[in-house]
């Protein structure tokens, strides 16, 4: 099934870049999700059924968002034509991890999915978490084009807009083996892996 193509229901942006207002938070849990919805880390943890994978992501990446704008930040948009059309949620350097409290948020669209995809979620939730350098950094938590803009440049252009108002390095990671020399590409170095659920790999990237 072909993904929608979706515009964003909020009043119409200014094109380029910059900080998302709360009126966009809920584009951005959709652009996330629809970006993210067949990626190799969600296939692995997700439930197979791709209507059912979705069903888990898009609350949970309203979640991630609310979080993101309550504790950490900031969450950068990249608008075309008046909309929305690709995202960085970001947290700053200091701001990660946000309160453990905050983990509840995640819970009830796992709960609804079954034990097993709860088990595989608590696992690459805490394979991520390992993989935060020491150091300070600015992690780069959800990078995503909507699929209709993908490939136009979206995504180094977020990478280059968060690094030019970061205060340490940028820091980030992903299931996706095509991701790896794409982020290398754009100034990041593989600081480290691991296994996720189902022989995925997670990768861990600096840019100093």
């Amino acid at each position: 099934m072909s993904t929608p193509v979706h515009h964003s229901n909020v009043r119409s942006q200014p094109d380029g870049i910059r900080e998302v207002p709360e009126d966009d938070f809920a584009e951005v849990a959709r652009i996330v999700t629809d970006a993210l919805l067949d990626d190799p880390g969600w296939q692995a943890v997700g439930p197979d059924d791709r209507a059912r994978r979705r069903r888990v992501l898009l609350p949970y990446h309203r979640a991630v968002v609310a979080v993101t704008d309550g504790h950490g930040g900031p969450i950068y948009g990249a608008y075309r034509d008046g909309a929305l059309a690709a995202v960085a949620v970001t947290f700053a350097a200091g701001r990660h991890p946000p309160p453990a409290y905050t983990f509840a948020r995640y819970v009830p669209p796992f709960l609804r999915a079954g034990p097993a995809t709860i088990a595989r979620a608590l696992r690459a939730s805490a394979t991520q978490d390992k993989g935060h350098p020491d150091e300070p950094h600015h992690f780069v938590w959800q990078l995503a084009v909507d699929p209709p803009h993908q490939r136009s440049g979206l995504g180094r252009a977020l990478l280059a807009h968060t690094g030019d108002h970061a205060e340490a390095p940028l820091y980030l990671d992903t299931a996706n083996p095509a991701n790896v020399p794409y982020y290398a590409s754009c100034g990041f170095e593989e600081i480290g892996s691991a296994a996720l659920p189902r022989g995925a790999t997670m990768w861990f990237m600096r840019r100093p």
